[in-house]
């Protein structure tokens, strides 16, 4: 679950993103998001899996080039590198710590129930922003989407789900893929929480939770969001392993950059 906010704090910025790569959109991109933190901000980079290894020039380049004035990075081997003090005090520290991984699981059995789950919560809910981009947008959410099936029809197995950090339990994220792809898989996942909205983010955009819960999409990509509020019907419980499932009365909202959704009441905003 989310921390509690202290009656005088307002929690931070909650940034889901889809794959940033090293090209004009993702400059743009990291431009928008290192511009809502204000003027130089301090960075925290946490990383897991291949291909994250210390020192990413590219990465680290194309932050500062977006304005970050500070930037620390940490690649977690281990869960006790998720207890270090030194890290630690650098969250305590930072304006946004964002986070890398290859895959959802991967990040969040290194992170899950340390030190460092517990204290993004707390300097999220104090007023740090945090984000995922690529697969660690995913462990952001309460319930994870770890990995699922491609295809636009959901099937029964089609999303499996886990615990993730549990900065906001309104959304479900899927980042990877073409939208067609993760279509089926949000709404396997949806058949089986129907509490919480899908979100679907295309590479080089972001969707952006604010403390108000009202999402704004920033980057040259759109964001899917599917709303199960209204569900008349599903089979979900019925079926054997990879059956198509039956879920109807479903609303969907494709949004582009600019555009405003209120999480709390489920709404589009002028």
């Amino acid at each position: 679950m989310p921390a509690r906010l202290a009656p005088d704090r307002r929690r931070g910025l909650i940034v889901a993103c889809g794959v940033v790569e090293a090209d004009e959109r993702g400059a743009q991109l990291l431009a928008r998001l290192i511009a809502l933190l204000g003027p130089q901000p301090r960075l925290l980079v946490i990383a897991a899996g291949e291909g994250y290894e210390e020192g990413d020039a590219d990465l680290e380049a194309a932050l500062y080039a977006a304005g970050a004035g500070e930037i620390h990075r940490r690649l977690l081997q281990s869960r006790a590198d998720a207890d270090q003090r030194a890290l630690l005090d650098r969250l305590d520290h930072a304006q946004m710590a964002l986070l890398l991984s290859n895959q959802p699981l991967r990040l969040s059995t290194l992170v899950g129930g340390t030190q460092l789950a517990r204290a993004l919560r707390r300097r999220n809910a104090d007023g740090m922003a945090v984000a995922g981009a690529g697969a660690g947008a995913a462990l952001l959410c309460e319930h994870m989407l770890m990995h699922g099936s491609e295809g636009a029809t959901p099937r029964s197995g089609g999303a499996n789900l886990a615990p993730g950090l549990g900065l906001t339990n309104r959304v479900v994220i899927d980042q990877g893929g073409h939208a067609s792809d993760r279509l089926g898989r949000l709404l396997a996942a949806l058949a089986l929480n129907p509490f919480a909205l899908g979100l679907g983010v295309d590479a080089a955009t972001a969707a952006v939770i604010g403390a108000d819960n009202v999402l704004e999409v920033v980057g040259s990509g759109g964001v899917t969001v599917i709303d199960p509020a209204e569900m008349a019907d599903s089979n979900v419980a019925d079926l054997a392993p990879g059956a198509p499932i039956r879920i109807t009365n479903l609303r969907l909202h494709a949004l582009t950059g600019g555009a405003r959704y209120d999480l709390d009441f489920r709404r589009a905003l002028p």
